[in-house]
């Protein structure tokens, strides 16, 4: 290989932040997934296909458009801060747009997800970060903390999508990624459970680690899908029963509608 042309490899991402102390450093799987899905992927919307001309990226100016957002941040009250109401405290709970299962929407998601573009994931965060960093949602956030999964599963699917998300709002941020969350050991997939499956699935799966870390902070819980609040629920537990002070708050890219 032409040594010339490696730098061209590492230019070829989108930006990237310089990691602070206790940010989570990106896996060598994970950057070679997204490098062959650029590769493999022609550059064509990831919604309706049309080819993409100057100044568009992953969706055409119209898909974009068409997007359907929320707006929970101007929300009062806040549907999605109203079903993550319970026993765990959460401060601010956002996503960026509605998950209507059978979409072409969220068919975006679900193709970032299993069919290795997690690329989409992080440009959907960073647009939206990007947003609500201007209108102050970030303020008195010290960190991002992705949804962790068992590494078991990460080999097979070859990344984690939520460190996809914390890596768009850093590139919106600056804020520094934190890894003292883990799942405990692997679970089924939640996508064909009920409210209270998942529920049950995501009990004692996450873990805390280094709990003296993250003590007195407010984080940033970040996931791809927010649908019954589950998941983001079991970790904000795992969190509070490990640190008691850490402040916590939620980001999703995407948020099933309240029946």
């Amino acid at each position: 290989m032409n040594r010339r042309w490696l730098p061209a490899l590492c230019v070829r991402r989108p930006c990237r932040l310089p990691m602070r102390p206790k940010c989570m450093a990106g896996s060598l799987i994970d950057r070679a997934a997204a490098y062959v899905a650029d590769l493999v992927f022609p550059h064509v919307c990831a919604v309706c296909g049309r080819s993409l001309v100057a100044g568009e990226e992953v969706l055409c100016l119209h898909c974009r458009s068409a997007l359907p957002q929320t707006h929970m941040h101007l929300m009062s009250p806040n549907p999605l801060e109203e079903r993550l109401v319970g026993t765990v405290p959460v401060e601010r709970a956002v996503a960026y747009c509605h998950y209507d299962r059978g979409s072409a929407y969220a068919r975006l998601i679900q193709h970032a997800k299993y069919h290795g573009r997690p690329v989409i994931m992080r440009w959907l965060a960073r647009r939206y970060a990007a947003g609500l960093h201007r209108e102050g949602f970030f303020d008195g956030i010290d960190g991002i903390l992705p949804v962790p999964m068992h590494f078991l599963k990460r080999m097979r699917r070859g990344f984690n999508q939520a460190e996809w998300v914390a890596r768009g709002v850093q590139d919106a941020t600056g804020l520094p990624m934190f890894d003292n969350l883990v799942a405990a050991h692997g679970h089924s997939s939640q996508t064909r459970r009920g409210g209270f499956g998942r529920w049950q699935n995501a009990q004692s799966l996450y873990k805390t680690v280094r709990p003296g870390d993250i003590d007195g902070l407010h984080l940033l819980i970040v996931d791809d899908v927010v649908t019954t609040g589950a998941t983001v629920l079991a970790c904000a537990a795992a969190l509070r029963q490990a640190s008691p002070t850490a402040r916590l708050s939620v980001l999703a890219i995407a948020s099933a509608r309240m029946s």
